[in-house]
């Protein structure tokens, strides 16, 4: 009964995973053209190498690869396989930068989303405005230090994209700078890859190619209890400055920063500031309270305090009955 039992459950299953498997194998296109700009409109990039991608769990790399036509034009015949969580995608190089598709999440993909648009390049300087910067700054730990993260929202309003001309701080595509007392910088999620980043002579050095278009740099660090009062100079303006401050006696003044209602974060409370076009060479002053002791050793000194004048109290009662 037993193995007859398995059959037929092994005979109802059969069908589902030759569906799933068919699924899996199903024929996908991908079709798009590879452009760059070129006066008032975009003109195809003829002879360009363009690589279809794989990346899973299971496993990545290169699918196919094909070069564009005079028109621009490119085309892929592939099925998908292994893992269902994998993410198929088309890029191209140019002037030794890559640039890539959309995922590919349709069968039959087309138009917009598998255009891929390219640029020439220019190691010289080129404008990057700053179209947000946010500064956040959390309440201390209990060793006093607090944690700062900042978020910028970089914008390359050009046509051609900016790549480092070499490795020194000078050769950057991008820098700021950061207090001189920070510590332990890491970069954290954003556009720009961890690897491209580095910290140096108290400032962040991005090195990764900018393409025109937006990008979000973001990084956090630690600063001790003398950092404060901090003052944060604004070497560019910013056409959105956000400040937040998870200690609700902090005071934050500077750059045409007003407060405005705070708001939450994971369940964190953050006072807020906020300023719209924020002026180049301003300074940014955030004030939070002197905080000599951390707070447990405050709260057990406290109790020490009690202790001792109930002690005080009892004894001087004991002595007037004497």
């Amino acid at each position: 009964m037993a193995s007859s039992g398995f059959r037929i459950f092994g005979a109802l299953l059969a069908p589902l995973a030759l569906a799933a498997v068919c699924r899996a194998q199903e024929t996908s296109t991908v079709a798009g053209r590879v452009v760059k700009p070129g006066g008032d409109s975009v003109v195809a990039v003829r002879n360009a190498w363009v690589t279809l991608h794989r990346v899973g769990t299971d496993h990545a790399g290169p699918v196919d690869s094909t070069h564009t036509g005079d028109a621009g034009y490119y085309a892929f015949t592939y099925k998908r396989t292994g893992a269902g969580d994998a993410i198929y995608f088309v890029s191209s190089s140019h002037d030794g930068v890559a640039y890539f598709s959309h995922p590919l999440n349709a069968r039959r993909e087309s138009g917009d989303d598998t255009e891929i648009v390219v640029f020439d390049t220019t190691s010289h300087a080129i404008p990057v405005a700053i179209r947000g910067r946010h500064i956040i700054v959390s309440r201390p730990a209990s060793d006093g230090m607090r944690t700062v993260t900042e978020v910028f929202e970089l914008s390359n309003d050009t046509s051609v994209t900016r790549v480092a001309p070499n490795e020194s701080p000078a050769g950057a595509v991008w820098s700021a700078i950061m207090p001189s007392s920070a510590t332990s910088p890491v970069v954290a999620d954003g556009d720009i890859p961890a690897a491209a980043v580095r910290f140096a002579d108290s400032r962040v050095l991005v090195y990764a190619p900018f393409a025109p278009g937006m990008k979000q740099l973001a990084f956090h660090y630690d600063l001790p209890a003398d950092a404060f009062p901090l003052k944060v100079p604004l070497e560019r303006g910013a056409v959105v400055l956000e400040v937040l401050m998870e200690d609700s006696a902090a005071t934050v003044s500077g750059a045409r920063l007003r407060a405005v209602a705070p708001v939450a974060i994971e369940g964190r409370e953050f006072r807020r500031y906020l300023a719209s076009d924020a002026p180049a060479n301003a300074v940014v002053v955030v004030n939070v309270p002197d905080v000599r002791q951390p707070p447990a050793l405050l709260f057990v000194a406290g109790l020490t305090l009690l202790i001792g004048g109930a002690m005080t109290v009892t004894l001087a009662r004991a002595l007037r009955r004497r």
